[in-house]
């Protein structure tokens, strides 16, 4: 596949002080140390830090050590106008700590967004857009990466085969769960690799083909043909592609709570807020619910690589996870971006 045009100028291009700091990011970044930041948090500082570079230029300042606390208020004013959802907050933070870096390099006297910092929600609206979004800390989001869905993977319950296809189904095909749980064995076309979502299983009731990647193929040989399926269908019948324990198709609330279970067993997964059903202590104070992933997280982690990581366009991403609109893939997805497609027309313009 080929690379993707960067939407900012690559961090090679940035100011000097940036390159720095994301070297420095960079050398404190292993996946394999918990102490240390994970490469999905690096890789999000560097894409805030080249839009910050960007936003210099507009700004008209050189270096990151002359912003002055006004500038630092204008681009709270300038996050605030452009972005939606968690991203302004969260890219405000990252700008601050850049800063902070700089005083402590002694290549700054003071950090000029510090002025607003403690003040920043209400100055300028910086917030959270849910309950669910309000309980998240400064790494997390609800989109899973792939190591996370390996780990997922690994950590499944005694039905191993099949909790291991529902993890890689969704992953690969961004399905919702009520879909996956209806979905017929005569949905799939093992040859092509290709699903069916007919229209009384879709949300939005319009057909729609989802594809899977080779390595779904042994998980469904197994599930399929090795008699793992048949095994738990003995005593009914139906074509559902999945099946409970007791051989009744199975449910999407049981598909999240699969999700639920193997993210909390491989460490990943947390209760984050009560909702209006949450049971209450002995003191009447509700006990937390909600989990931080669920199958739903899956799906969002399919929509954040499809946009992010390929070079699939919204429209295609919002028929592939069967959005009402195109505009749903967008504020979802889509940081906004006032260069983007500017590559591409560097490249492909008419003359």
């Amino acid at each position: 596949m080929p690379e993707l045009p960067p939407r900012y100028k690559s961090v090679e291009d940035c100011r000097n002080a940036i390159r720095q700091y994301i070297g420095q990011l960079e050398t404190g970044t292993d996946d394999d140390d918990p102490d240390l930041r994970d490469q999905g948090s690096t890789r999000r500082y560097k894409q805030d830090l080249r839009w910050y570079d960007h936003w210099l230029d507009e700004i008209e300042v050189e270096s990151p050590a002359d912003v002055t606390p006004g500038q630092a208020n204008a681009t709270g004013q300038a996050l605030a106008a452009k972005f939606n959802g968690t991203t302004d907050l969260y890219r405000w933070d990252r700008i601050h700590a850049f800063h902070d870096w700089l005083v402590r390099m002694d290549l700054s006297e003071s950090n000029p967004f510090e002025r607003w910092n403690n003040e920043k929600d209400e100055i300028f609206g910086f917030s959270k857009s849910s309950e669910q979004s309000s309980q998240l800390e400064e790494e997390e989001t609800y989109a899973l990466s792939q190591d996370e869905i390996r780990q997922m993977e690994e950590n499944v319950g005694r039905n191993r085969i099949r909790d291991q296809l529902i993890i890689r189904l969704l992953w690969q095909t961004g399905m919702r769960r009520g879909e996956a749980s209806d979905l017929l064995i005569s949905d799939i076309d093992q040859e092509t690799r290709e699903i069916t979502v007919r229209e009384p299983v879709a949300k939005n009731d319009k057909k729609r083909v989802v594809a899977y990647q080779h390595s779904l193929d042994g998980l469904l040989t197994e599930w399929l043909e090795h008699g793992y399926r048949d095994e738990k269908a003995a005593t009914t019948n139906h074509e559902r592609l999945l099946v409970g324990e007791k051989g009744a198709p199975l449910s999407g609330d049981r598909i999240n709570e699969i999700a639920i279970q193997a993210a909390d067993k491989a460490g990943i997964n947390r209760k984050i807020y009560a909702d209006a059903n949450a049971p209450t202590d002995d003191n009447g104070d509700k006990i937390p619910n909600r989990w931080l992933v669920t199958a739903h997280s899956i799906r969002h982690g399919f929509g954040t690589h499809m946009v992010n990581e390929t070079d699939a366009g919204l429209w295609e991403v919002s028929k592939l996870m069967g959005h009402s609109s195109i505009k749903v893939t967008e504020e979802t997805y889509v940081e906004d971006d006032p260069r983007a497609g500017l590559d591409h027309l560097h490249q492909y313009g008419p003359d």
